[in-house]
């Protein structure tokens, strides 16, 4: 009994201890300062992951409505830095491409401000500007093509007689090799072989600048440039200084083919001789003339001795699977031109490819005999057109 009640008093011990057991004299619970502080950091925490959650949400939101660019060409490199402008196709027709070269005849009007050679010889003439020019006194031809509104009539419609022959019939004057020659797939009207001839493909690339040029070193100043339109390729951005390089290439290969003659061992030889060069067409009182101007060479040498000379237009497309035709895209286009040599309108230069070959400038008939070739560097051909026949 003893034993229960000091058990008892034990236990009512304790609930004083913890509760009071007095209404009077009441214990208030007091936390921890260490465990207050902690809360109050993890509080603050979370109110910072909240303010994190959300702006993330926001931008998340955003990239929904406007998706980054990612640059794959010049135009979305350009859009990233805040640029925005739209490619144009150099070559879709309705481009107007600005050109940036500078033709040196402006200042100096000779033939070595728009033609080149490649200095190997021992006159070591090496013009400036890489490819013919549109230099009015160097040759004829090149000049932009045909009137506006572009040729008339159909690209098919002969200029000259064609030549008939039976199947199977060669013909070593014109090259003819019978009726199986390419008749769908030929310019035979002048006017569009001219246009074809005349016609470019425009290429752009960056080129490190030069000595002199000024070029973009900065992608805000690369997205400003002349012709930036028409850039695909990215700019490098390395901190080195371009400028955007224009190149001019026609459309087909121009091919000249003359016959070279000497004599071997006393016996007379005669070997084919085929060259390319940029030659053009041009209308002249109602006949048409193919002109070019090249170093003196087998060519040139050929067609002064000779007086004649076949030229071919040829437009190669690989990718095509119709062998030939106008009408659609196709595999083999162009045309053959028989020519002949006009001494009148042809006229041979000096070593420096600017002075006049006496007795044999431009406008001033010459024979081929009469000529003393050590005087001659160049030659400004005019070749009058005989005839314009179908590929074969």
């Amino acid at each position: 009994m003893m034993k229960r009640k000091f058990a008892l008093s034990l236990i009512c011990a304790s609930v004083v201890a913890l509760t009071g057991c007095d209404d009077d004299d009441k214990v208030i619970y007091k936390p921890d300062p260490e465990t207050q502080a902690q809360l109050a950091a993890l509080e603050k925490e979370n109110s910072q992951l909240t303010d994190a959650n959300q702006a993330l949400e926001q931008e998340l939101n955003d990239l929904k409505d406007n998706p980054p660019i990612k640059p794959y060409d010049f135009v979305t490199q350009c859009a990233a830095a805040g640029v925005h402008f739209d490619y144009v196709d150099p070559n879709g027709g309705d481009a107007e491409v600005k050109t940036t070269v500078s033709h040196a005849a402006a200042a100096n009007d000779d033939c070595l401000s728009c033609h080149t050679y490649d200095g190997s010889g021992d006159t070591g003439v090496t013009p400036p500007h890489g490819d013919y020019g549109d230099c009015a006194t160097c040759h004829e031809g090149h000049d932009g093509g045909t009137e506006p509104g572009g040729p008339s009539g159909e690209p098919t419609d002969p200029t000259f007689e064609q030549p008939a022959f039976a199947f199977g019939a060669v013909d070593g004057k014109t090259g003819a090799s019978g009726s199986s020659y390419y008749g769908s797939g030929s310019y035979l009207n002048a006017q569009w072989l001219q246009a074809q001839l005349d016609a470019q493909v425009h290429n752009f690339r960056w080129k490190e600048a030069a000595e002199g040029e000024t070029g973009a070193t900065a992608l805000a100043a690369a997205c400003a440039m002349d012709n930036r339109q028409h850039m695909t390729e990215m700019f490098p951005d390395d901190g080195k200084a371009y400028v955007i390089e224009q190149k001019d290439n026609a459309i087909g290969a121009k091919l000249v083919a003359t016959v070279n003659r000497f004599q071997e061992e006393g016996v007379d030889v005669e070997t084919p001789n085929i060259a390319t060069f940029g030659f053009g067409l041009k209308e002249i009182e109602g006949d048409y003339y193919a002109s070019m101007f090249i170093g003196k060479n087998n060519t040139c040498y050929n067609m002064i001795m000779n007086g004649e000379a076949r030229l071919s237009y040829y437009e190669y497309d690989p990718a095509q699977f119709t062998k030939t035709g106008l009408e659609e895209d196709s595999r083999n286009r162009g045309a053959r031109i028989l020519v002949t040599t006009d001494y009148t309108r042809t006229g041979l230069f000096g070593p420096d490819w600017a002075t006049p070959v006496p007795g044999a400038g431009i406008g001033e008939e010459f024979k081929p005999e009469d000529l003393d070739w050590s005087q001659v560097g160049a030659c400004n051909l005019t070749l009058k057109v005989e005839s314009i026949i179908p590929l074969g």
